[in-house]
Formats: C-alpha cells, structure tokens, sequence
C-alpha cells in the first residue's frame, strides 16, 4: 500500500527526491529555524483569535485580544526561541516583523468586518460571519493523501479555503499552487463539490485568492498519483540528490546536507 502523502511531502520530493527519502523513509530529524517557530507562534494566534469570549463588542478589545495573545505565545515559545542562539537583536527583529504582520492582518479583518457591520449585522454576527472553520483535517482515501487546511470559509456564498504564509515574498509559486490544489481536491472529495475560490494569505503582504475549475484540481490529482508511483521503493538509491541553491544559502542549509555532502 502507498505510504499516505500530504502537500509537504509532495513538494518536498518535488523539490529533491534525496531530501524526501532522509526525512520520510530514513525519519532522520529536521532542525529547529526561526521560520518555523514564529510560524507556528503566528498560526496560533490567528486560530485561537476567534475563540475570543463573545462578551466582547468593539474593534479595540479585539484588537487587544490579537496581540495580547501574540505576547502570550510568543513569551510560551520563548525557551524554544531561546534555543536558536540568534542574539537578543535578531530575535527582537523577528519578534516586530512577526507583529507587524498580524497588524497587516488585522487591518483587513477590520476591512471586512465594517462591511458586514454595513449590511445591518450586530457586532456579534457580523464576528460569527467572518468566523472560519480553522486547522481542518481533510483525507483522501482515494488518492492516499491528508492535510490541515488554516482557514475555510462556508457560511457565505462561496466556498473559500486559505493558507497563511509568513514568507517575505507574496508570489504564488508552482508549490503553493500544488497544494491549493490537493487542498480543492480533497474537498471535492468530501463533499461532492469544488471550492469555489482557494488562496494564500501572505500575512506580510495581502491575500492571493485563485479561482477552482476542473484543471487545478486535476493537476492535483496527476501530481499526487505520480508522486506514490515514485514513492514505493524504500531504497536510498531509488531517489536521487537534486542540487540547487536550497542545498546551502547564505545563511543557512538544508536540514540534509551533511548526508548529501560531508558523508
């Protein structure tokens, strides 16, 4: 039977066969980075915003209860973060960068949530109406391969899924669109009908919505039948190193390359 895929092991194969085998054949552990700590510090902010207590009723006390979470859990992962070694200036550095997004993000929360205030919604609905499902497990058991959407949207007219991004950049790369479309396929296949729009959050920057039509979620569906066929054998040499810049960077390397270069 095909080991069960998810988007990150498919791009991460994608990206390098080698890099796929060490961290999901051989399990070898991944490393600690800065980008994953605070992304991990900025998905739970953004999910546990919206288990705010319902007493609340102005733009300010949700505003305070943003960032007063973000202090909490970044003060929870302090140790972790501590661990790094980066230095108290760098750590300070990401520490704003990773606020400044979830103010960007707030920004056009408040955006939408004045418009539904404009349609005649009291303050409580018009939360409830911006509320997303959040951190949803999908499974195909069709195509072998699961994943945890951030954010869908199902109590509008459209059908919406998203993905925060903490990257610098706000560019939708042929990874991002991949996993878009695992994650229309998936819900296709739940519930017998595509999404109607699949996007990026780029926290830093602003959303990124793709319309879903037949060809995205069947470029899915190719990438992901592919990916098992090539997946089956358990042998190191079934799954060649693919150099690139993402081997070693200015400041940094893959979480393999002693594997790959210095064994």
């Amino acid at each position: 039977m095909s080991r069960v895929e998810s988007p990150s092991s498919i791009n991460t194969y994608k990206q390098c066969p080698r890099k796929y085998y060490y961290r999901y054949i051989e399990a070898l552990p991944s490393f600690p980075s800065i980008h994953l700590i605070r992304g991990k510090i900025v998905h739970t902010v953004l999910e546990d915003f919206f288990d705010i207590d319902a007493k609340i009723s102005s733009e300010d006390a949700l505003r305070l209860h943003l960032f007063w979470l973000f202090e909490k859990i970044w003060n929870d992962n302090y140790e972790e973060l501590s661990e790094l070694k980066l230095g108290d200036s760098k750590l300070k550095f990401y520490y704003n960068e990773s606020k400044e997004m979830l103010q960007n993000w707030f920004k056009r929360f408040q955006k939408k949530f004045r418009n539904q205030l404009d349609d005649s919604k009291t303050f409580t609905q018009a939360f409830e109406h911006l509320t997303p499902t959040r951190e949803k497990e999908f499974v195909s058991k069709k195509h072998n391969v699961r994943g945890f959407i951030d954010v869908l949207f199902e109590n509008n007219t459209k059908v919406v899924i998203l993905d925060y991004k903490t990257s610098k950049r706000a560019h939708m790369t042929p990874e991002y669109r991949l996993q878009l479309g695992i994650y229309a396929m998936m819900y296709e296949e739940a519930h017998g009908v595509k999404p109607d729009l699949v996007g990026i959050d780029f926290l830093k920057h602003n959303e990124f919505l793709l319309p879903v039509d037949d060809a995205l979620v069947d470029e899915a569906r190719t990438e992901v039948d592919k990916i098992h066929t090539k997946t089956v054998s358990k042998e190191k040499v079934d799954y060649p190193q693919q150099t690139s810049p993402l081997c070693k960077w200015s400041t940094g390397q893959c979480d393999y390359y002693k594997q790959c270069f210095e064994e």
